[in-house]
């Protein structure tokens, strides 16, 4: 094998200078569509409860936890989440309310994703499986992300055998849709969706909804917690990017090693090819060669 062989592939590169950033809104262009004045409004304990009814089409008799962007970790290592929205009611069910306002086509991952760590910080070692609460899983989508035209998508563990039994392992995961013509809702939840999509109040409840956005953006603490909300978004973006960059980076180089190895090239050869290919050095071609050959 000549050691001017050259393998195809091409530099992954991050450049953080380059990334594409998200517009930032002004505060008074906010509605109750963007996570952050939601998960602020919603931290009203009554309007909280309300919407849950509301989308539930159940009574709620109190509230006993409610925390905004609640972070959940279980493990080291393990991707963490943060809620928008967590409560817990008085006969101990759970509740995570998402607001959705841009497209994302992971969503049925990620309700699963979070419906099992929710589970596993709910749950002391050595409890009983039994004791696991019942648990919900809202989002509510600026989109209709399964396109059959609903208001309302409620997914609940069913035997694809017999379509009756249900497995009762009190989970449900439900997505709501403000654009739909079908009237597979009741009154009060289709008027909400209403507000949602065209901020257009039809009843005390999104009355109310307008009042509380309204008072929220005159509250001067705001503009500050807005601002540093937008900052860590913008750095977590920043991370993730730069994260899956390094993977990219990493599956290149050890690409390129396996190649010039299958050829039964050299160690020598699959460095100099590191540092044609990949732009290293001397150093970091020959070290990445010894650890992945």
């Amino acid at each position: 094998m000549s050691g001017k062989t050259i393998v195809k592939a091409s530099k992954v590169s991050y450049n953080k200078s380059k990334q594409k950033k998200e517009a930032l809104k002004s505060l008074e262009s906010l509605t109750l569509a963007d996570r952050f004045l939601f998960f602020k409004v919603m931290q009203d304990g009554e309007l909280c409860q309300r919407l849950l009814e509301i989308i539930l089409g159940v009574e709620i008799e109190r509230i006993e936890y409610l925390e905004g962007e609640k972070t959940i970790e279980v493990f080291r290592g393990a991707k963490g989440i943060r809620l928008d929205i967590y409560v817990k009611d008085g006969r101990s069910t759970v509740y995570n309310v998402e607001m959705q306002a841009v497209h994302a086509s992971n969503l049925p991952q990620r309700s699963r994703y979070y419906q099992n760590l929710i589970d596993a910080n709910l749950l002391d070692r050595g409890e009983d499986y039994r004791l696991l609460n019942r648990s919900y899983v809202i989002f509510i989508c600026m989109e209709d992300i399964f396109h059959k035209g609903r208001h309302i998508y409620t997914f609940e563990n069913r035997c694809r055998e017999e379509l009756g039994l249900a497995l009762s392992d009190g989970t449900v995961k439900i997505f709501l849709n403000p654009y739909s013509e079908m009237e597979d809702v009741t009154p009060e939840l289709g008027n909400f969706l209403k507000y949602l999509a065209e901020g257009v109040a039809v009843d005390e409840y999104t009355e109310r909804l307008v009042e509380a956005v309204e008072t929220a953006k005159k509250d001067p603490r705001l503009m500050v917690e807005y601002m540093s909300y937008y900052a860590e978004q913008a750095d977590r973006r920043a991370e993730r990017e730069e994260s899956r960059a390094a993977g990219l980076e990493e599956g290149l180089v050890r690409g390129v090693i396996q190649t010039i190895k299958a050829v039964q090239g050299t160690k020598e050869q699959a460095a100099q090819q590191l540092m044609i290919q990949c732009g290293m050095s001397e150093e970091e071609a020959f070290t990445a060669v010894e650890k992945c050959w």
